[in-house]
């Protein structure tokens, strides 16, 4: 065999192999769920989410919260990136309000709808199964408008990201107990407020609460209805 010929055998070769790797690396990217279709996700018992106000301290909770969702398309080898979407967010009812300090009390809904739930990563062993994600959206982010009284003032506040730092969650789900935690949302902060020790551009956290921590079985945050199985090779 003559050294040309030995070249192109080798870089071919070469190629071959860097092929088989970058295809064996999109396989274990893919995504598996299951069933398409519309379902609905409410806060299981026990479980409150806590807005906090990380510049004043004042933390608002609610211990009722729901958000209507769907699976645009069941099967396998999908992409994680918008695997499911949330198209409605509230938090707090007429007759269960969300509540804070010195008696405030208050609802949300959800802004920048609808929200894009992508799978990151996945193990097997918890809880039959365990995805960890992000929720997005697209402008300043997922954020909330809040409406009620706060400190005995009626007021409203928007929070939020910006458009170069949007607002992003990060959250859990587990295939068993088909629970979904929230477990931090990254760039939040309020955009606007005419509510008392609640100011534009103090920043918050929010999560579900007890927390949940990954690689653990998540025992608190939203039920999701019908149950969802999400699984990655």
């Amino acid at each position: 065999m003559n050294k040309r010929l030995s070249r192109i055998l080798f870089v071919s070769g070469g190629a071959a192999a860097v092929i088989a790797l970058s295809a064996g690396a999109g396989f274990a990217a893919t995504w598996s769920i299951s069933p398409a279709g519309n379902f609905i996700g409410s806060l299981n018992a026990g479980t409150t989410t806590s807005l906090k106000d990380t510049t004043s301290g004042v933390t608002l909770s609610c211990a009722k919260a729901s958000s209507n969702g769907n699976v645009p398309k069941a099967g396998h080898g999908l992409s994680g990136n918008g695997i499911a979407t949330i198209t409605k967010v509230t938090f707090g009812t007429s007759s269960v309000k969300c509540t804070g300090p010195a008696g405030s009390t208050f609802t949300a809904v959800g802004l920048n709808l609808p929200w894009k739930l992508n799978a990151v990563s996945y193990k097997a062993s918890v809880d039959g199964g365990q995805t960890t994600g992000t929720i997005t959206a697209a402008g300043t982010g997922v954020g909330g408008k809040i409406t009620g009284t706060v400190l005995g003032v009626s007021c409203s506040a928007t929070i939020g990201g910006t458009k170069a730092a949007p607002a992003k969650a990060s959250g859990l789900y587990d295939n068993k107990s088909h629970l979904l935690a929230i477990t931090k949302v990254t760039n939040l902060k309020v955009l606007s407020s005419n509510c008392p020790t609640v100011n534009v551009g103090d920043g918050s956290t929010f999560i579900t609460a007890p927390a949940s921590k990954a690689g653990k079985a998540v025992s608190h945050g939203y039920l999701i209805a019908p149950g969802i199985k999400i699984t990655s090779p």
